[in-house]
């Protein structure tokens, strides 16, 4: 499977500020900038903590906003593979074994990461890669520790529904429930556990319990 890396190499300020490499077979030298101005921005930051609580209003506005993260991956994309016709012609050699092969990398500070990433689309595809190819985020600074997993024949998921509003915010179901119900229509080995009351208190407690259950790197939950 094909990996492209976009690694941050300087601030925004900066030109290069980034590469981008195919199989970490060499890095060529890119110049990334945020895509949308601080209004474009702000209908985004409206669409996804606003519109999606109350769907029904603002229609207009709402398919506006839809379209623009088209937009906002499209010119992602230009900035890091069209601007360079090596870059271009690699990328077409790695898309030549299909979009579902690809995989990709985002890499360094978290100023970087602050990019929709996951909106990168190629204008000739109908839809964002992170639909079809798996993108991972990462940091290239040393671990400050070192986290210890065991091996479990399961994927074993913990759901907390975070309601800072109370009873002004979905209910807790609404959320859950679409998930739980994808996870068992996969037919995936997955334990889920759903934290009742989802307080930070009752999430200490539930963690330490599992650990003391079963030792570190392992959570152990129910099935569904």
């Amino acid at each position: 499977m094909p990996l492209i890396t976009i690694r941050e190499t300087a601030d925004f300020t900066t030109s290069p500020n980034a590469t981008v490499s195919f199989d970490r077979q060499g890095e060529f030298p890119i110049t990334v900038t945020d895509p949308f101005s601080e209004q474009e921005e702000s209908l985004l930051e409206w669409y996804f903590e606003e519109h999606l609580r109350f769907p029904f209003t603002k229609q207009v506005y709402a398919e506006k906003a839809a379209q623009s993260i088209s937009d906002y991956g499209e010119r992602l994309f230009e900035q890091v593979f069209r601007k360079d016709i090596d870059i271009f012609s690699q990328y077409g050699q790695a898309r030549t074994r299909g979009v579902d092969q690809l995989r990709f990398e985002i890499i360094d500070s978290p100023d970087f990461h602050r990019l929709h990433w996951e909106a990168l689309k190629d204008p000739d595809l109908p839809r964002p890669f992170v639909l079809d190819a798996p993108m991972m985020r990462g940091s290239s600074q040393p671990r400050k520790f070192q986290a210890n997993v065991q091996t479990s024949p399961t994927i074993n998921l913990l759901v907390v529904t975070a309601r800072p509003g109370g009873r002004g915010d979905a209910g807790y179901r609404t959320i859950s429930r679409p998930l739980v119900e994808r996870l068992r229509n996969a037919e995936l080995p997955v334990r889920i556990d759903i934290l009742r009351p989802d307080t930070y208190k009752s999430l200490t407690a539930h963690l330490t319990e599992v650990r003391e259950a079963h030792g570190h790197g392992i959570l152990s939950h129910h099935p569904f």
